[in-house]
């Protein structure tokens, strides 16, 4: 008997050879720069951005809430039933007003912050100045507080916290909030045995979690505002102990809530 070399194949347990006569067949490799259709693979990916580009319509889109996103530092006010106080960074982002006027539009429920000089009739000031910077106080005010509590028909055990959004109407900048998008929250507890601070997270309303957020047409509406129609400008009495605790600077207020 020959000895012979068996091909490497054989060797390969489970293997079965094609039957006699049959050869593999070999394809040849696709070249190295085809192109499909005669283009590149950077002129295919314009093509298709120029495609959706010529198609895209806002039309059924809506803008997802800033509520369902961290908005830890964003512009924000929070109603108690005896006081209102805006964040630093509210403060911050209306220019260099120290005093604004509230106004309300009981129909569409919204709240408009608008600046104005401190001799103004209505009048608030909403932070403390302190060097060359402005801070957030807190805004004694329990009758406007508990008209907006009835009105909304909130729960008194419970806290508001709004987000502030900053438009131009006529030239000016205003802050606007909507008081019917709202976050609620319980108020802070100590524990027990650590004795640190347990800050309750926010509860949200039913009728914000049914849907992503507002159509774009909707929200651009929201943003539209006339003054003259339907805002009015409370006069916002303050306790007797207002001015004492206007000293008081309170850094980040609710931005950790």
């Amino acid at each position: 008997m020959t000895d012979s070399v068996q091909p490497r194949y054989q060797q390969r347990p489970g293997y079965r050879p094609p039957p006699p006569g049959m050869q593999r067949t070999t394809y040849p490799s696709a070249p190295p720069n085809l192109n499909v259709g005669g283009l590149s693979r950077e002129e295919r990916l314009e093509a298709k951005r120029l495609a959706e580009e010529a198609n895209f319509k806002f039309s059924g889109y809506q803008v997802v809430r800033r509520e369902f996103i961290s908005h830890r530092f964003d512009p924000a006010m929070t109603i108690r039933e005896n006081s209102i106080t805006f964040n630093n960074s509210c403060i911050s982002k209306l220019e260099e007003a120290t005093y604004v006027q509230f106004l309300i539009n009981p129909t569409e429920r919204k709240l408009a912050i608008r600046p104005c000089d401190e001799g103004a009739r209505d009048a608030v000031r909403w932070c403390v100045i302190k060097g060359d910077k402005r801070k957030s106080r807190e805004i004694t005010c329990r009758p406007f507080a508990e008209m907006l509590y009835e009105l909304m028909g909130w729960e008194g055990i419970y806290r508001y916290k709004l987000q502030g959004m900053r438009i131009n109407y006529e030239g000016e900048n205003l802050y606007l909030f909507d008081l019917s998008v709202k976050e609620a929250y319980l108020p802070q507890t100590r524990d027990p045995v650590t004795g640190k601070i347990k800050r309750p997270g926010p509860i949200l309303s039913s009728d914000l979690l049914g849907s992503f957020g507002m159509s774009v047409e909707d929200h651009v509406a929201s943003t539209q505002i006339d003054l003259s129609d339907g805002y009015i400008s409370p006069s916002i009495t303050n306790d007797a102990d207002e001015e004492m605790q206007s000293s008081a600077v309170t850094e980040n207020v609710e931005v950790y809530a």
